[in-house]
């Protein structure tokens, strides 16, 4: 007699529709960087940009489409490998495919700790080169894109605070203060009412709020 099968068969790989390999591999090879192949670089991103009609400079979906491609391993780019299987993952192989994802990348519709690791990755994807903070300018920029006053109220007043903040140590910005600043947005209120003097946030954090009890800030 047969042995009735205990165990269900292995799933099988997705299979990909006819021609949507060479589509990705088209279209990757119409944006890597000519001197580096195996990335698509910031010139790379902005020519995709184009394609799709977005901004790279003040659209914050561009930031949200590298993070769902998964693009982790260099700063400021995607590799090859990033982006095959993050639009494989994502089903979309053309320009078509990734216009059609466009809905879909607002940062408005992530959970709370999606979000947080979106902006962390905002973050680590800001770098240049090998450095691992990013300069005051470039965090006044990322801020009011990535950020909006219902998930931070105090945005407005830190970037005020931060254009004021001429000290050489606050001239680049560490990924614990920029992960901070969003954890401080989640536990005190924007009126500091609830705000403790128990040196928990970063000295940056501190000095904010010491200048807003000072009456600065609009």
């Amino acid at each position: 007699r047969k042995l009735l099968a205990t165990t269900t068969s292995a799933k099988k790989p997705d299979v990909l529709p006819p021609g949507a390999e060479k589509s990705i591999e088209a279209l990757y090879e119409s944006l890597c960087d000519p001197e580096d192949p195996e990335v698509i670089s910031m010139d790379g991103i902005g020519q995709l940009c184009a394609k799709i009609n977005i901004d790279p400079a003040t659209d914050v979906r561009v930031l949200v489409l590298m993070w769902t491609l998964g693009a982790v391993l260099k700063p400021g780019a995607i590799t090859r490998s990033e982006f095959y299987n993050g639009l494989k993952k994502q089903k979309k192989y053309d320009i078509a495919g990734i216009k059609s994802m466009l809905p879909s990348l607002d940062p408005g519709f992530l959970e709370k700790s999606q979000f947080r690791d979106f902006y962390r990755f905002v973050f680590q994807f800001s770098r240049e080169g090998t450095h691992k903070t990013i300069e005051k300018e470039m965090v006044l920029g990322l801020l009011p894109i990535v950020l909006d006053v219902n998930r931070a109220p105090h945005l407005n007043y830190f970037i005020e605070f931060l254009n004021t903040c001429n000290e050489k140590i606050h001239q680049r910005i560490t990924l614990d203060q920029w992960e901070s600043f969003l954890q401080f947005n989640h536990s005190v209120r924007v009126d500091l009412s609830n705000h403790e003097d128990d040196g928990a946030w970063p000295l940056l954090l501190d000095e904010y709020v010491e200048w807003r009890k000072k009456g600065q800030g609009k």
